[in-house]
């Protein structure tokens, strides 16, 4: 097998500008399954990561040109459906519905372009900090999609870069005139400026206070400015108690801990700075002390967010590097972290093996690279700039390599490949107003077969469609119905389509959603099979492809390989439901692999191996060889410990109520795929497994499994031929980056 290895496709991720978790943190309580973090980039994505088992990218919400994200909040109110609020660069306040992608209200503040924005304790409103000097109040108070004006604040002349709530009543600005403004939000005096507050002055610029922070226990602000300083003001008598110069430019952002005991800076100096409160007990008073720095990021950092539970902590923070950095908020100063890099999950290649064309898309273009047959060389074919501003949520090519169909969430377009004599591939679009009109959108785009394609709306309906090219004309096959297999949990979208894939023969498609269900729909037009629910999976699956025309490999959330029959006989027999290599094998996978850092991101099969990698490392394990049960796999024990480093969540979390009062686990009657064995089972398949193995071991050096860490950090990995897999690295030190701040280099 020859791995090809290229750098030339030129993937870029965006600026983190924003970071927000979606529940308040709470030390008595356990973490909730609902949990999420949302992370903003300066090209308008908001994309939702799932902290359990190493980081899960679950969805994008997709942005448009000219558009950033620089703030964003969740409300989360007891046993109702959190929602996320998002703003950047207008006017505007944005609430998504996370099951569409799409906005589901823009509200209108009436004042100028928003700076910042936060949420009180209540969960009820909303405070926007505006370029005019003015600050608005908005009442969310009345459920999804509700944002009602309550009150513009009494306006003065300089914007307002930071805002915080203390207590339902008082609002806290951070304004570009140096100054630290307190607003009132309820009584006799609602929406005027209660006190002023400045800080140390610049000679050279004006200063801008750009962070914010409320300690309400301690009765305290915390701020951060142009200058780097940090500062500790009384909330009560709007004076200084404490200011230190620690950071070398502007301090971007402050994040505190539940005890209101740790505080946390950051900004254009790259480091992270932490301060702590010293107790005093002979004269019960007590003072902020400067302790421990970090640097962690090779560049600005222009978020922080912190979440803290029963059992977990975690520190999150991003910026400009483009890379979500975790690490512990107990354990700052010496303790492990974690850096989501280049980590895709959600892969904008595609590789078309017949044509061996690489195609990247990105925002709003497509780039087609072409591999040439004879030096293996490549070459830039053809690049698509769309006009409109949506950025692309994706595309395919067909096999024949002559159509490409783009997908976004207002439209989707198809478009012919036409090579012409220089080797460039001239992109002319396919122009049919009837199939405009008829779709509007699309989540995912998939060809099965030459000519025909299937669309995931963001209603999550899926339609067929056949492209006649000879008479220009897009046809609609089919609707096909969905099982509606989903109980609806809290989150926007447990119930949506996370994974999906078409069989080689191209007559099956078998999606998964984030519920755990596993569904098989035929796409031939004979009307005597219908779809079916395969089985219903504990932990979702992450991973999803064809092994052969009847069997499905997934990988699911927590590292678990299984294989299926999806056959619709084998859908009530759950003893035929696994393959007979999953049904001695994915219960003795290697530790290897089980304890991987990084989350796969990948899986493709070729022959008998199944291929998955991350974005660190590679891995095969061939289907047609047991795995064998010894000390050189760690998979002799049935244990399923898991490295604790504290920066991600491994075990299963508690129980919790859900709307209806009824326990959030899986419907009892639903399939449940038992997949733990019992130890007597155990014993005797190990020792059957070394007859087995004694008996074999001679003829057969089939390795089972492999895995390397030689490449790194890989973009995608898949089949470009009979004999050869082309394997895309996008190293850190290519991406095109801007000057970070020169720090101090000391020389010993």
């Amino acid at each position: 097998m020859d791995i090809h290895r290229c750098r030339f496709v030129d993937y870029t991720p965006h600026t983190i500008t924003a970071t927000a978790f979606s529940h308040v943190s709470s030390l008595s309580k356990t973490t909730s399954n609902d949990l999420r973090l949302a992370v903003g980039r300066s090209n308008g994505d908001i994309e939702i990561w799932n902290p359990k088992y190493n980081w899960t990218h679950e969805l994008t919400l997709p942005g448009a040109r000219g558009r950033t994200v620089e703030g964003l909040c969740w409300s989360v109110v007891d046993n109702e459906t959190p929602r996320l609020f998002s703003v950047g660069g207008s006017t505007y306040i944005t609430e998504w519905d996370l099951a569409t992608g799409k906005p589901m209200t823009n509200y209108d503040c009436n004042a100028g372009i928003i700076w910042s924005m936060a949420i009180n304790s209540k969960q009820d409103k909303l405070a926007v900090g505006c370029d005019d000097g003015s600050v608005v109040i908005v009442d969310i108070s009345g459920g999804l999609g509700s944002l009602e004006h309550d009150l513009i604040c009494q306006r003065q002349d300089a914007r307002i870069l930071s805002i915080e709530w203390y207590a339902n009543e008082v609002l806290v600005g951070g304004c570009a005139d140096g100054r630290i403004r307190s607003w009132s939000a309820s009584g006799e005096t609602k929406g005027r400026i209660l006190a002023t507050m400045r800080v140390d002055k610049s000679k050279t610029e004006s200063t801008l206070v750009w962070a914010i922070s409320i300690l309400p226990n301690k009765k305290q602000i915390v701020s951060g400015d142009s200058t780097g300083s940090v500062k500790f003001w009384d909330l009560e008598h709007f004076s200084l108690l404490q200011s230190f110069k620690v950071h070398d430019a502007d301090v971007l952002s402050i994040a505190h801990d539940v005890n209101e005991e740790k505080i946390f800076t950051a900004g254009v100096d790259r480091k992270i700075h932490q301060f702590n409160l010293i107790t005093s007990k002979a004269s019960s008073s007590s003072k902020w002390v400067h302790s421990f720095n970090r640097l962690l990021h090779s560049n600005d950092i222009r978020s922080m967010s912190i979440f803290e539970s029963k059992g977990y902590n975690f520190l999150v923070s991003g910026g400009v590097e483009r890379s979500i950095v975790i690490q512990s908020v107990q354990h700052f100063q010496d303790g492990k972290y974690k850096k989501l890099l280049i980590n895709q999950q959600k892969s904008n290649v595609v590789v078309n093996q017949n044509k061996k064309l690489i195609a990247l898309w990105q925002d709003q273009s497509v780039k087609i690279w072409k591999i040439q047959q004879e030096d293996s060389k490549h070459k830039l074919v053809s690049k698509l700039n769309l006009a409109d501003d949506e950025n692309i949520t994706s595309i395919d090519i067909n096999e024949s390599g002559d159509l490409l169909v783009v997908a976004r969430l207002t439209s989707v377009r198809v478009f012919k490949l036409e090579e012409s004599d220089k080797g460039k591939i001239k992109v002319v679009k396919f122009r049919d107003e009837e199939f405009d009109s008829l779709i509007e959108g699309a989540k995912q785009v998939k060809f099965y077969g030459n000519s025909k394609f299937l669309i995931l709306t963001p209603n999550e309906e899926i339609y067929k469609f056949n492209i006649d090219t000879d008479n220009s004309r897009i046809s609609l096959d089919d609707e096909i119905e969905t099982i509606d297999s989903s109980k609806k949990g809290r989150l926007q979208y447990s119930g949506c389509i996370n994974n999906w894939t078409v069989s080689p023969n191209s007559e099956t498609l078998v999606l998964s959603r984030f519920n755990g269900s596993i569904e098989a729909y035929p796409l031939q037009d004979d009307q005597s099979e219908e779809p079916y629910l395969v089985t219903k999976l504990s932990s979702y699956p992450h991973l999803l492809q064809f092994s052969g025309d009847n069997k499905v490999v997934i990988v699911t959330e927590d590292n678990k390989l299984y294989e299926f029959h999806i056959e619709k006989s084998n859908s009530h027999g759950n003893n035929t439901l696994l393959t007979s290599w999953s049904k001695r094998n994915s219960e003795f996978l290697p530790q290897q692999f089980l304890s991987l850092d990084d989350k796969p991101q990948g899986l493709f099969i070729k022959d008998s191996k199944v291929w998955v990698y991350g974005s660190t490392w590679l891995s095969f394990f061939d289907l047609s060889v047991n795995i064998p049960i010894n000390k050189q796999f760690k998979n002799t024990s049935n244990s399923k410990k898991r490295n604790r480093d504290g920066l991600t969540i491994n075990e299963d979390i508690a129980e919790e109520e859900d709307v209806d009062g009824n326990l959030d686990i899986l419907d009892e009657s639903a399939e449940i795929l038992e997949l733990s064995l019992k130890q007597s089972q155990i014993d005797r398949l190990r020792q059957k497994i070394q007859d087995d193995e004694s008996a074999t071991s001679n003829g057969d050096s089939k390795r089972p499994f492999w895995l390397t860490t030689k490449y790194r950090p890989i973009v995608k990995v898949e089949v470009l031929g009979d004999e050869d897999i082309v394997l895309i690295e996008r190293p850190q030190f290519s991406l095109p980056s801007t000057p970070a701040f020169n720090l101090p280099k000391l020389k010993i």
